[in-house]
């Protein structure tokens, strides 16, 4: 895991494995980077991330739901075929966001406008 901050948000740029054995090191540096940055948002890049089982799966929902109860946004960027098809069979599509890039996400995270075109 490398992180990187933003003006708005804290990057994750994964890589390796998300599994059983490596999901605790994972929640626990993720949110001890968030605690010291102060970060309201997260965005998780998974471009280097080969493989993710059930438990980290839970690890990265418990990020999303600790970022939205704080009122930010956390998003998904670079997500392999693989991790996708995961994200898919779990039926977490409808519950995480992701986007393409992380410039993208920067975008939906900064953009004033939350969710359509403004009025």
């Amino acid at each position: 895991m490398s992180f990187h901050r933003s003006s708005s948000c804290l990057i994750v740029k994964m890589s390796g494995e998300l599994d059983l054995s490596s999901a605790s090191v994972f929640k626990e540096r993720v949110d001890e980077e968030l605690r010291k940055t102060g970060a309201a948002n997260l965005i998780l890049n998974l471009q280097g991330l080969d493989f993710v089982d059930s438990t980290g799966l839970g690890a990265i929902l418990g990020r999303h739901r600790q970022i939205t109860l704080g009122g930010g946004k956390m998003i998904l960027t670079s997500v392999p075929p693989k991790v996708q098809s995961m994200l898919e069979m779990a039926g977490l599509f409808s519950v995480l966001q992701c986007e393409r890039t992380d410039k993208d996400a920067l975008q939906v995270i900064e953009s004033p406008f939350q969710g359509g075109a403004p009025r």
